[in-house]
C-alpha cells in the first residue's frame, strides 16, 4: 500500500464526488459532530451497522476522505460491484469470525502510516431490529495495538432508504460523529477480559449517538448514560 492514497487510488476522488452527488439527490442527509474529528494523525472510525448505504457515507462525510480506508467483509468479494468499488477506495478485506491474521496485519499498517480506518464493530448488519447487536472485540484490539484515536459515529436513516426510495420519497439520513477516545493499552494477565471491558466502552460511545430504540443492547447501560451527559 503506497504512502500516497491519491495516486494508490487515482479513482477515490471521483467516487467520492459521485457518491456525494447521489446522496445529495437520493437523501436528505445531515452530518453533525464533524468538528469531532481530528484534523491529523492516524484514526479509527467505528460505527453502528443497518444497511448497505453506510459505508458511502462515512467516505463522503469524513473530511480526510482521502486517507480513508474501510474493513470490509470477504464475502463482498462475490458481487462485481461491491468488489470493484472496495478495491478503488483502498479497501482492506477481512475474513469475518475465523481470526483474519492477514487483515489484521494490514489494519494495523494503515493505522501505522497515520491514515484512516473505518470499521463496524459488530461485524455485520442489524437486519431485523436496525439495533445495536453485541460488539465484536476486532475494534477494541486494533485501537490498543495501534495506540490510536477512535472517533464513533451513530447512522440513522439508511435501514429505510430502499422503502422510501421505492414510494419514490427521499429517506431522511443522519451521521453523527462524535467526540474523539482512545483506550488504554493490554496489559497484565487477563487481557482477554480487559478487551471485553474495552469494546464495551466502545460500542456504549456508539449507542451514545444513537437514539433509544437504535441503542439495541446497550440500551439502559448506565455508561452510555454517562457519556451521552459529559461527552466522554
Amino acid at each position: 500500500m503506497g504512502s500516497d492514497s491519491t495516486s494508490a487510488y487515482p479513482l477515490k476522488s471521483f467516487l467520492w464526488r459521485l457518491f456525494r452527488k447521489i446522496y445529495a439527490i437520493l437523501s436528505r442527509l445531515e452530518v453533525r459532530g464533524i468538528e469531532n474529528v481530528p484534523q491529523e494523525g492516524a484514526v479509527l472510525i467505528v460505527t453502528n451497522h443497518l444497511s448497505y448505504a453506510d459505508p458511502p457515507l462515512l467516505f463522503i462525510t469524513f473530511p480526510r476522505y482521502q486517507e480513508m480506508m474501510p474493513l470490509a467483509a470477504d464475502t463482498y468479494k462475490k458481487n462485481p460491484l461491491f468488489n470493484w468499488l472496495v478495491s478503488n477506495v483502498g479497501g482492506v478485506w477481512i475474513t469475518r469470525g475465523v481470526g483474519d491474521l492477514a487483515a489484521i496485519k494490514t489494519s494495523l499498517a494503515v493505522l501505522k502510516q497515520n491514515k484512516i480506518l473505518g470499521m463496524a464493530p459488530e461485524g455485520t448488519r442489524s437486519k431485523h431490529t436496525h439495533a445495536l447487536q453485541a460488539g465484536k472485540t476486532g475494534a477494541a484490539f486494533l485501537a490498543c495495538k495501534a495506540g490510536v484515536n477512535i472517533v464513533p459515529v451513530g447512522i440513522i436513516g439508511t435501514e429505510k432508504v430502499w422503502s422510501e426510495l421505492r414510494h419514490l420519497r427521499r429517506p431522511t439520513i443522519t451521521v453523527t460523529y462524535g467526540p474523539a477516545f482512545s483506550l488504554p493499552p493490554l496489559s497484565g494477565d487477563n487481557k482477554s477480559a480487559l478487551l471485553d471491558q474495552y469494546t464495551h466502552e466502545v460500542m456504549c460511545h456508539i449507542a451514545a449517538l444513537l437514539p433509544e430504540e437504535y441503542q439495541g443492547v446497550y440500551k439502559g447501560e448506565v455508561r452510555v448514560k454517562e457519556i451521552m451527559e459529559t461527552g466522554k
